[in-house]
C-alpha cells in the first residue's frame, strides 16, 4: 500500500461513474419489500472516523490507540495503517456530492475524540482545528440533505489516556473523562445532530482490544480485564446518556441517544432442549452481555454462571440510571450466524459454523469470520424485538466483504460486485420479512459508504458500495453495482 502525505496537496479526482451503457440493470428489489414498507425506513450508510478520515496528524489531532499500534511492525495486513486512509479529511465535500447523487440521506459517521479533545481528558480543552473540522463536515452534510447519526467512540481512544490510567480498565477514571467529551460534543453539535450513538460494538472492544489483546491497544488482559472494560463502558454510556437528557436532550435540542451492539445470531444445533438453551447462552454472551442490563439493570444469569467472580455487581444506583435514562433507539450492527450445540454443561455452549452433518451455515466472504446467513437477520430481530419488549431499532451496521475484491486492480472491474449485491437482497429480504411481522426497524445503515481501513486486516478486506484505490495519492472513488443498487430500490425510496 502507497502512503503518503496529503498535506502537500495532491489533486484529487471526482468519483469515477462507468458510462451509462456500461452499466448492468439492477436487479430487481427483495420480494418482500414492498414500496410501502421501503418508504417507512430510513436507508443509509456508515463508517468510522480511523477508518476513513486520515489526516493522522494534522489539525492538532493526537495519536490515538489505533494510530501507535498499526506504526507497529506486524500489527496489520502489509503494515497499512490508517494515517491517510480515505482521505476525507480533505475529500468530504466530494464524498457528500457523490453520497447525494445516489439518494443517501442518512449518513452514521463516528468523531476521533483525539480531534476533538487532543489531551482526552476531562477538564482539557476542545481543540479549534478539530471543532472547525468537525462544523464544516456537519455543515457540509446538512447543506446537502444528509441527516448526520454521529457516534462518539469507535475504538479509536487518545493514547493518552491508555497511558495514563489503562483506559477502559479503571472505570473510576474513564466513565468522568468520556462524560466530558460527551458533553463537548453535545454542545458544539447537538443543535445539529439529533442522533447519537455512544458506543460502537462494545463486545468487540472489550473481547478482541482487552480480552484477546489481539486489537489495539494489543495488551491481553484476559477474562477480568474483558468484564472490567465492559462494565465500565455500560456505566459511562449511562453517564452520557444522564448528562444528555438532563443538560441538553429534554431542556433543548430534543435529540436522540442509543448504543450499537455487535450481534451474531446463534441458531440450535439440533432440536434438542439441550441445544436451544446452548443457543440461549450463547446469545446470552454477546447480545445479553450489554442488552440485558441496559433494559433490565443486570447481567444475564448464564453469564454470571460461566465467568463467575470475573463479572461485576451493579450496585442500586447504577441499576436505577439505566431505568432512569433508557435507550432511545437500539443499534444493531449484524453481519453473520452460527449453530450453537451443548457443551455438556448447564450454562456453556459450543459454537460451529456446522451443523450436525457437517454443512456450513452459509457461504465464506472475503473475512474469515463471516458466513452469508441472510434467513438469520429475521430471527435475530424478531429475538430482539420479543426480548426486549419491542425497541426501536437502528441497523447501524450490514455489509459484506467480497471475496477476492481486494486484488482486483481495475477499479471497473471491482464495480460490478454481485457477491455483495447479492448479500444486500437477501438480508434485507430477511429484514423486511421481520418488520412486516413486528420488528421495529426504522433505520438501516449500508456498512460501509467506502472500502476502508479495516483495522488488522488493512486494505485486504473490502465492504465499501463505493471503491477507493489506495495505490493512487488521489484516493479516487469508483461507484459500485451494489450501491446503485440500493440507491434504486432503497436510499431513493425511504423516508
Amino acid at each position: 500500500m502507497l502512503l503518503v502525505d496529503r498535506r502537500q496537496g495532491a489533486q484529487t479526482k471526482p468519483a469515477q461513474l462507468p458510462a451509462a451503457a456500461a452499466e448492468p440493470l439492477p436487479p430487481p428489489a427483495p420480494g418482500n419489500c414492498t414500496p410501502e414498507l421501503r418508504r417507512r425506513i430510513g436507508w443509509g450508510v456508515a463508517t468510522a472516523a480511523y477508518q476513513v478520515e486520515g489526516g493522522w496528524d494534522e489539525g492538532g489531532r493526537s495519536p490515538s490507540v489505533w494510530d501507535v499500534f498499526a506504526h507497529k511492525p506486524g500489527t496489520t495486513a502489509g503494515g497499512a495503517t490508517g494515517d491517510v486512509a480515505c482521505d476525507m479529511y480533505h475529500k468530504y465535500e466530494e464524498d457528500f456530492e457523490l453520497m447525494a447523487r445516489l439518494g443517501i440521506r442518512h449518513y452514521r459517521l463516528s468523531l476521533s475524540w483525539s480531534r476533538l479533545l487532543p489531551q482526552g481528558g476531562a477538564g482539557t480543552p476542545v481543540s479549534p482545528e478539530g471543532l472547525a473540522f468537525y462544523n464544516r463536515l456537519i455543515d457540509a452534510m446538512l447543506a446537502r440533505g444528509i441527516e448526520p447519526y454521529v457516534t462518539l467512540y469507535h475504538w479509536d481512544l487518545p493514547q493518552v489516556l491508555q497511558d495514563a490510567y489503562g483506559g477502559f480498565l479503571d472505570g473510576a477514571r474513564f466513565v468522568p473523562d468520556f462524560a466530558y467529551y460527551a458533553a463537548a460534543a453535545f454542545e458544539a453539535f447537538g443543535g445539529r445532530v439529533k442522533n447519537w450513538i455512544t458506543f460502537n460494538e462494545p463486545w468487540v472492544v472489550c473481547k478482541l482490544h482487552y480480552g484477546d489483546g489481539t486489537f489495539a491497544p494489543g495488551i491481553p488482559f484476559g477474562l477480568a480485564g474483558q468484564y472490567a472494560c465492559g462494565h465500565t463502558l455500560l456505566l459511562a454510556h449511562a453517564a452520557a446518556a444522564a448528562l444528555y437528557a438532563r443538560q441538553y436532550y429534554k431542556p433543548s435540542q430534543r435529540g436522540r441517544l442509543g448504543v450499537a451492539l455487535s450481534m451474531t445470531w446463534h441458531e440450535p444445533g439440533s432440536a434438542s432442549e439441550a441445544d436451544a438453551r446452548a443457543a440461549q447462552n450463547a446469545r446470552d454472551s454477546e447480545i445479553g452481555w450489554f442488552a440485558d442490563p441496559l433494559f433490565g439493570g443486570d447481567y444475564p444469569e448464564s453469564l454470571r454462571r460461566t465467568v463467575g467472580a470475573a463479572l461485576p455487581a451493579f450496585s442500586d444506583a447504577e441499576r436505577a440510571a439505566f431505568a432512569a435514562h433508557p435507550l432511545d433507539f437500539l443499534g444493531i450492527n449484524f453481519y453473520t450466524a452460527r449453530y450453537a450445540f451443548s457443551d455438556g454443561t448447564p450454562w456453556g455452549f459450543a459454537p460451529s459454523e456446522t451443523d450436525a452433518a457437517g454443512a456450513p451455515i452459509g457461504p465464506r466472504a472475503q473475512s474469515s469470520w463471516l458466513l452469508v446467513v441472510p434467513w438469520a437477520f429475521r430471527r435475530l430481530l424478531l429475538y430482539v424485538s420479543g426480548r426486549y419488549g419491542g425497541p426501536e431499532v437502528f441497523v447501524t451496521e450490514n455489509g459484506v466483504s467480497v471475496p477476492g475484491e481486494a486484488g482486483v486492480a481495475d477499479p471497473a472491474a471491482a464495480a460490478r460486485d454481485a457477491f455483495r449485491t447479492d448479500f444486500y437482497r437477501g438480508y434485507l429480504d430477511s429484514l423486511c420479512t421481520a418488520v412486516a411481522e413486528g420488528a421495529n426497524v426504522t433505520r438501516y445503515f449500508a456498512w460501509s459508504f467506502m472500502d476502508n481501513f479495516e483495522w488488522r486486516m488493512g486494505y485486504t478486506e473490502r465492504f465499501g458500495i463505493v471503491a477507493v484505490n489506495f495505490t493512487d495519492p488521489a484516493r479516487p472513488r469508483t461507484v459500485k453495482d451494489s450501491a446503485r443498487y440500493l440507491a434504486q430500490h432503497f436510499f431513493r425510496a425511504g423516508a
